[in-house]
Formats: structure tokens, C-alpha cells, sequence
């Protein structure tokens, strides 16, 4: 079966942004609807390079809306994470993205900017870390919103956190709160 057009204009996109992923890891029989994500992961080139995490999928269905009558919207994740990586560490790190792509239907509700998911686990690379914060883009540059020819696709960019983090990020508005974790750490790089 091919795939949706909404899932081939992200996947172009994503070309568009970084040029041809690297790897890509398939997540099959997910949460209905999602019966199929995959996690693409992308090399940057430089000094204090990155890996980019991005799903394809999620996106294929709005997700469950907030309130009656509304729109869930649809998006798509990335996670960036500095630094050198095992082959086993981004097999860890993309399930852990596609379980968080699951969220809105596991959960029945959608996912948004500013949001906080937490884990029972570390997140896998980022000692220290148990929930993340859903943000937006924060450099020059980086897309907020994929456009494709269904709908707007939302960015979510999955950042770790630690505990004290989450709890600052819990009485803090979301601009605040995440202006303050750049301004202090490299959001992409292991926890201290």
C-alpha cells in the first residue's frame, strides 16, 4: 500500500530540510489509527554535530481533538541529540519518539507546543531525563509547520528533561520556561 499523501509531502520536506536520512527505523502495529510510523534519522555535518530524530506518520490522522467539536490538528516529532551514538542508543531513542507519536491516540488527547510528557524511564542518552518538553522552533531557520496539500503539519521538537526541570517548567509559562533552558544548557547534549 502506498503511503498517504500527507506522509510523501513530510517525507519531501524532510529532503528539502536535510537532504537524504541517513537510516530510517519502521514502526509497524501501532495504536489504531497509527498502524504505521517511521523514525528517519538525519547526520549533521560540523563540529558539535547532531542526530536528528524526525517521524513520518504520526500525521497520516488529526489527532483526538482537546474539546467536542475541534480539531486535534496533526504533527510530527523530531528529537536532536548531540554527540555520538550507538547504533543500540538510536534504536532506543527512535521507539522512545515512536511511543511518543502513539500519545494522542494511547492517551486521547493531542500533543502541542508547550507540553510536558513524562516517562516511567530515562529517556534513553539523557542521563537524568524522564519527561520532555514539546516545543517549537527556537533557531533561525527552523520550520514550525510543514505544509503539505491536506493539512498543516505542527513541528514538535521532543526536548529532554530532568526533574527539576519539569517542575520549573510546571509554574513557569511555556516562552519563559524554555527561553530559560536555552539560555542555561544545550538542549541537544546529555544532561550534566
Amino acid at each position: 500500500m502506498s503511503a498517504p499523501p500527507i506522509l510523501r509531502d513530510v517525507f519531501r520536506a524532510l529532503r528539502d530540510e536535510w537532504g537524504e536520512e541517513r537510516d530510517g527505523i519502521t514502526f509497524d502495529q501501532g495504536p489504531p489509527p497509527l498502524e504505521r510510523l517511521d523514525v528517519m534519522l538525519y547526520d549533521a555535518a560540523g563540529q558539535g554535530a547532531t542526530t536528528t530524530f524526525a517521524t513520518i506518520g504520526m500525521s497520516a490522522h488529526a489527532m483526538p481533538p482537546r474539546a467536542e467539536n475541534a480539531d486535534g490538528g496533526r504533527a510530527e516529532l523530531r528529537l536532536f541529540r548531540r554527540g555520538p551514538l550507538a547504533p543500540g542508543d538510536e534504536q532506543q531513542l527512535a521507539m522512545r519518539l515512536a511511543n511518543l507519536a502513539a500519545y494522542p491516540w494511547t492517551r486521547g488527547e493531542p500533543l502541542g507546543w508547550g507540553e510536558i510528557v513524562s516517562f516511567t524511564d530515562e529517556i534513553p542518552t539523557f542521563p537524568g531525563c524522564h519527561s520532555v518538553f514539546l516545543a517549537g522552533p527556537w533557531t533561525i531557520g527552523q520550520p514550525a509547520v510543514i505544509e503539505t496539500g491536506t493539512a498543516p503539519v505542527r513541528i514538535l521538537n521532543a526536548v529532554p528533561i530532568t526533574a527539576p526541570e519539569r517542575q520549573q517548567a510546571l509554574t513557569t509559562r511555556p516562552e519563559t520556561f524554555f527561553s530559560n533552558l536555552l539560555d542555561t544548557r544545550d538542549v541537544c547534549a546529555p544532561t550534566p
